[in-house]
């Protein structure tokens, strides 16, 4: 029996130490998104289950990431993914993590950058029907440019947004409640607001989209309602860890890690915002409840004396006080 409980023991002792390993990438990623939107067959397919296009997407040519200014001192757009479609629309593939200030205005600036790019280095030369070469200025004419946004965090939060997973953004004429121009579109996903389990998706393209950009590096194989599905089934073939080279690996490897150093800085400013939330409702209330709070948090080390000083306001001496308070 002692012998049986042993190797119990150490059989527990592996599993800790030898967890299951990852099958998949997580797309959220760097890396993975690159790998799995590089993929022109899974672009493709994402984008026309997405979108109700005048025509659906048939091939792609990927642009430079890297979209230099019209001049040296104007600031350059630095893309996730960046294509053109053989009919001349412009896609722009963002997968967000974190919130940023003045991120909508960020998201203008790359599709304007998408839409000045088009325009033609002096004048445009043409060939006539007699075939003779023709020099014209620009007319203007542009090719109309999509951003879609992936994020990991909420951007809408008003009560009527709730529930709004995917967003799409269009230029209106407000009064006439008539689109202005098909030109710019743009398509946001909050991907929190996604919370089905994988027993709940139905046959919904978008839905298994949705679930495996955010399950993906949990899944140990390709679920049955993705494996029914070709480009589904490549998505995942796609993803898989064990097609990468050593190098591959540690360049992904390093991704993981700029994305969970951006999650825990996540993770640790809301949490402050809630301690912050709760230590000012505590001193706006009475005296004993805000002395309690502050001894919880300084006998389990949540916080030193001096965070909670800054924290409440207080002197590090009130805090002390406080702190020794019976």
């Amino acid at each position: 029996m002692a012998q049986k409980n042993n190797r119990n023991k150490k059989e527990d002792k592996e599993e800790k130490e030898f967890p299951t390993p990852q099958i998949f990438m997580n797309i959220k990623t760097d890396y993975g998104f690159k790998t799995v939107f590089g993929n022109k067959v899974l672009l493709i397919a994402f984008v026309n289950a997405l979108l109700i296009l005048p025509e659906p997407i048939e091939d792609v040519e990927y642009l430079p990431l890297e979209q230099l200014g019209h001049s040296e001192k104007t600031r350059k757009a630095i893309y996730d993914v960046y294509v053109k479609t053989t009919n001349g629309q412009h896609f722009i593939i963002e997968m967000q993590i974190v919130e940023q200030s003045y991120f909508i205005d960020r998201m203008l600036f790359y599709a304007s950058h998408s839409t000045i790019s088009q325009a033609p280095k002096g004048k445009i030369t043409i060939t006539d029907a007699q075939g003779k070469t023709v020099k014209k200025k620009w007319n203007y004419k542009i090719d109309g440019v999509y951003m879609i946004t992936i994020l990991d965090f909420v951007m809408f939060k008003e009560d009527i947004a709730k529930d709004i997973i995917i967003e799409y953004v269009e230029m209106v004429r407000r009064i006439a409640k008539l689109v202005f121009t098909e030109k710019y579109q743009s398509v946001i996903i909050e991907l929190p607001k996604f919370t089905k389990t994988l027993e709940e998706l139905s046959d919904n393209v978008i839905e298994i989209w949705l679930y495996s950009i955010i399950h993906m590096e949990e899944m140990t194989s390709c679920p049955e309602v993705a494996a029914k599905d070709a480009v589904l089934k490549e998505l995942y073939e796609t993803a898989r860890l064990n097609k990468l080279t050593k190098e591959d690996m540690e360049t992904y490897r390093k991704s993981v890690l700029e994305y969970d150093d951006v999650r825990s800085a996540m993770d640790c400013a809301e949490e402050r915002g809630r301690v912050e939330g709760r230590i000012e409702g505590r001193v706006e209330g009475r005296i004993e409840e805000r002395n309690k709070f502050v001894n919880y948090l300084y006998n389990h080390k949540i916080m030193s004396l001096k965070q909670i000083a800054e924290f409440t306001g207080l002197t590090e001496k009130e805090v002390f006080e406080i702190i020794d308070t019976p």
